[in-house]
């Protein structure tokens, strides 16, 4: 034998090497299996927001779930040749639900953070953005950030920004389980504000039985795009590319602002650029490309 060289801890080393290469092919096997399973069941299931106005609510008489978030899930399942299943998710169950493959995938409202970045997959580019602002009434007259504090606001669980805008200004925040009780609770004069993405808060005041009486009077805070959501081990997979691939085709082709209109909810500046930096030309072909690579300029992110 030579000299240094011990049986059991090469023994040791090669279990080791052994154990690294079964982990990847099973990390293999089990990226490929989500897209395949996917077709093979000729079934995508996307879980979508079931309480949110225009992005995706479930209709009070037949129960079906609609708006701009299931509109892109159906063009989704068009893209892969399968039919379309939707699960209705309020904002703390989404994580649970996608851990637990109760869901192929996530489009529901859901901000692209560090702390999700850790355990789930979430895609580029980003197909919307918001901020955080307050619906309230008119007649609380705020007029800063600094007028709400000892005041009662309302959120919702999940919300990535509630603990953010407690700590940074003195907020009170009241994180009810979900949107529609705390609207409820604003109705009803339980909260004095609802602290909400203000996109969605945009779109609410389109309808005069909320514009007559609420206005969102502060400046936004904390703009955060979206993403949409896969289970964190489907990184760098098939689907996640396919995704991808999809994202970048609504914003080259304008799909994402047809889908505002369609919904009545006012162009958002996100969309706008992302329509125009995907779709501005630079020679014979597209300024940022025709997939997202390491490559991209930065305004086209």
């Amino acid at each position: 034998m030579k000299p240094g060289c011990h049986p059991t801890r090469f023994g040791r080393g090669l279990a080791r090497m052994l154990a690294m290469a079964l982990m990847g092919l099973w990390w293999a096997v089990a990226v490929a299996d989500a897209f395949d399973d996917i077709r093979q069941r000729g079934e995508l299931i996307v879980g979508v927001k079931k309480d949110v106005p225009l992005w995706g609510q479930a209709d009070p008489r037949t129960g079906q779930l609609t708006g701009l978030e299931p509109d892109l899930a159906a063009l989704l399942a068009q893209r892969l040749g399968v039919r379309l299943r939707l699960v209705g998710l309020l904002s703390a169950e989404r994580q649970q639900s996608l851990e637990q493959r109760q869901v192929d995938l996530l489009i529901a409202t859901l901000s692209d953070t560090p702390q999700r970045r850790q355990v789930m997959t979430l895609v580029t580019p980003h197909y919307y953005g918001s901020g955080v602002n307050i619906l309230a009434r008119k007649t609380s007259r705020f007029e800063h950030w600094r007028d709400l504090r000892d005041r009662r606001v309302c959120g919702r669980r999940g919300a990535f920004y509630n603990r953010s805008i407690t700590v940074s200004h003195g907020i009170d925040v009241v994180a009810l389980y979900s949107n529609e009780l705390a609207l409820e609770a604003l109705r009803d004069g339980r909260c004095d504000a609802l602290l909400y993405d203000d996109t969605n808060i945009v779109a609410m005041l389109q309808d005069p039985a909320w514009s007559r009486e609420y206005t969102m009077p502060l400046e936004t805070l904390m703009f955060a795009p979206w993403a949409i959501a896969l289970h964190r081990q489907e990184e760098g997979g098939k689907l996640a590319s396919l995704v991808s691939q999809q994202v970048v085709e609504w914003h080259r082709a304008g799909t994402l602002l047809e889908l505002e209109r369609r919904w009545g909810i006012p162009n958002s500046a996100f969309v706008k650029r992302m329509h125009e930096a995907w779709g501005r030309r630079a020679g014979d072909g597209f300024h940022c490309g025709t997939q997202l690579s390491a490559r991209t300029p930065r305004d086209c992110l």
